[in-house]
């Protein structure tokens, strides 16, 4: 009889501890690549720059002589839709296959890339590395340029793990380099993602930007502005970012011996994401 009252109280005390455990809601932030799924990922993403340079008549007239168009406004827009095959994992690494369905340019051609089908690999579920083109190469393609190119397109997705409640928020560093003549400016990018809100697996994220400059050779004055804004959507029950938009501009001034240097620049991007089994 004692033995089974001092049961009970256990079975008490367990249960009240329990009960006043306080109850984690926050979001477990985890972006993944898992096995034997296919990612049908849909792209958009498009540009303009304007190049600029404005002195003295004398030399504007130099850079008319020279050929040179005074303002220089360039854009571009590409359209694409890959697959992304995983398979079984081995060891600690998933085999990956890419298939380029479709890519087309401002004009609505299809790209030379249109049609690749690409090997790669995901280490401990993190975004692929793409090893080889397998099929459907192209002479005037440059394999390994080709390959960075499309590294590059899932680098957003390389985002880290985070545990997360509604208001909270994470930053993640990068750093561009743009050359310039003589010298070159580097861009350091501030990327902060906002948790704004969560309604069962899905997540919903603010994104901002902030970019800071700084001249590595300091043999011309310059300055510079810029800034980026977006959203980021999260599915948790497929660990993977199901829409990602972003708008950034920038512009920098640089005084060169005879002109001022502006360089403008504006982009938007779209990325979607659709997971389904294979």
């Amino acid at each position: 009889m004692r033995n089974l009252v001092i049961i009970c109280s256990l079975l008490i005390l367990f249960s009240c501890t329990t009960q006043n455990q306080p109850k984690d809601d926050r979001l477990n932030f985890n972006v993944k690549i898992k096995p034997e799924q296919i990612y049908t990922v849909t792209t958009n993403n498009s540009y303009s720059t304007e190049v600029r340079y404005e002195g003295k008549e004398k030399a504007m007239n130099k850079l008319r002589s020279m050929g040179v168009k005074n303002p220089n406004i360039m854009s571009r827009s590409n359209q694409t839709k890959m697959l992304l095959k995983t398979e079984k994992v081995l060891d600690n690494y998933i085999p990956v296959r890419l298939e380029i369905v479709k890519s087309t340019g401002s004009d609505g051609q299809a790209d030379i890339s249109q049609g690749l089908v690409v090997n790669g690999e995901s280490t401990g579920g993190n975004m692929p590395e793409f090893s080889s083109i397998v099929s459907g190469k192209s002479p005037v393609i440059d394999e390994k340029l080709f390959l960075k190119s499309l590294q590059g397109s899932f680098s957003r997705l390389n985002l880290p793990e985070k545990r997360l409640k509604p208001g909270e928020e994470f930053t993640v560093e990068s750093t561009i380099t743009i050359p310039m003549e003589k010298s070159h400016v580097e861009i350091a990018v501030a990327t902060i993602y906002k948790l704004k809100s969560v309604e069962g697996d899905v997540a919903n994220f603010e994104i901002s930007q902030n970019y800071q400059m700084s001249q590595l050779r300091m043999d011309n004055s310059f300055a510079g502005v810029g800034e980026g804004s977006g959203k980021l959507i999260y599915n948790a029950a497929n660990n993977m970012v199901t829409l990602f938009e972003m708008k950034s501009r920038l512009e920098i001034n640089k005084k060169l011996e005879n002109f001022l240097f502006v360089l403008k620049t504006k982009s938007e991007f779209v990325q979607k994401i659709e997971v389904a089994k294979k």
